[in-house]
């Protein structure tokens, strides 16, 4: 809170409009300072004593100046309006905004007499600050004279307006502290979003690439089931040429058989016929085996890239969901 300016908090116009109104109401001078006593506002009702003449020294300046951080100080220490005599003779009140406990400011008023002057001690003032002693003293004539109730009342007034302010001052500050937290935290859930996304874009990249693959698979099991059945078709021709072949083998054998001595030899080839249909009967009987294994393990493979391409298809659709609940959570976190 050392850092916080009043006129952080409250606006400036806002904080001459109250001054304003209160010397409208008074008939009194007043003034909103900083912490160090440096005004923040324009002087509102101020007289032609203080304004055209003692300010008008830079002697006289100075010690105005002083005075009002002197004030503000004093409110400072007791937290407390005070009440206290300006160098040049007047009387002066200040009240103090505080910030939860920190002084931030000081909300002055006054420029009145509670007594008629001695008008000597103000031609003093007049030659010490080199302003003209007759001027002076006719402008101070026109300086009102407040009874000391009437001072203190008004200081009261000052005081609450001061309380008023301050409150006023400390819910800016709640609320700005409320609104950098929140600002804070949207930023992180902007960039937490903008991660997501982009994880959601690679993830979706990723997902359709993998579906591109599946598509393959697909078309490469359904291209080795086209393979696998022409296969068992060929196997089926081998295995019938072999079952005739066994049979010729079986006939030639009868026929050799009735031949007799001349017929050995060609009851031998006969024999090696059969043999050899035997053998390609038996190779092909494997390859039918092995065939219908291919087509059983490729028609769950392709069952399998089906069912999977449908989760996946889902996950996408999913994704798309999720994408858009994200760009609804960055449209709220903006507005």
């Amino acid at each position: 809170m050392a850092d916080v300016k009043l006129t952080d908090l409250i606006d400036v116009n806002t904080l001459q409009d109250i001054q304003d109104g209160f010397a409208r109401l008074t008939g009194m001078a007043a003034l909103t300072t900083d912490e160090r006593g440096n005004a923040v506002t324009q002087g509102s009702n101020f007289t032609d004593f203080c304004m055209n003449y003692t300010r008008q020294s830079s002697l006289g300046c100075s010690r105005c100046e002083r005075c009002d951080k002197e004030g503000g100080e004093q409110t400072m220490r007791t937290g407390r309006a005070a009440a206290y005599f300006c160098h040049a003779g007047l009387v002066d009140f200040a009240a103090p905004i505080m910030l939860n406990g920190t002084f931030i400011g000081s909300f002055i008023g006054g420029q009145v007499l509670t007594e008629k002057p001695d008008e000597n001690k103000f031609r003093r003032i007049a030659e010490e600050i080199g302003v003209d002693p007759n001027a002076y003293i006719k402008a101070l004539r026109k300086i009102k004279i407040i009874d000391k109730e009437q001072v203190d009342a008004a200081a009261d007034f000052l005081c609450t307006i001061a309380k008023v302010l301050s409150q006023t001052a400390y819910n800016t500050y709640l609320a700005n502290m409320s609104n950098s937290g929140l600002t804070s935290l949207n930023h992180s859930i902007l960039m937490k979003a903008d991660e997501a996304e982009a994880a959601l874009r690679d993830g979706s990249s990723r997902i359709h690439a993998l579906t591109d693959a599946f598509e393959k698979v697909d078309h490469i099991a359904d291209e080795t089931a086209k393979e696998v059945t022409a296969t068992a078709e060929t196997v089926k021709v081998i295995q019938n040429i072999a079952l005739n072949t066994k049979i010729l083998g079986f006939n030639a054998s009868i026929e050799a058989s009735r031949a007799k001595e001349s017929g050995k030899g060609f009851g031998v080839i006969a024999q090696e016929v059969r043999s050899l249909a035997e053998t390609s009967k038996g190779a092909a009987d494997k390859i039918e085996s092995a065939v219908k294994r291919i087509d059983e393990y490729s028609s769950g493979m392709r069952k399998e890239v089906v069912r999977t391409k449908d989760a996946v298809d889902q996950c996408l659709e999913e994704l798309k969901v999720f994408s858009s609940l994200l760009n609804e959570l960055k449209a709220m976190s903006a507005e």
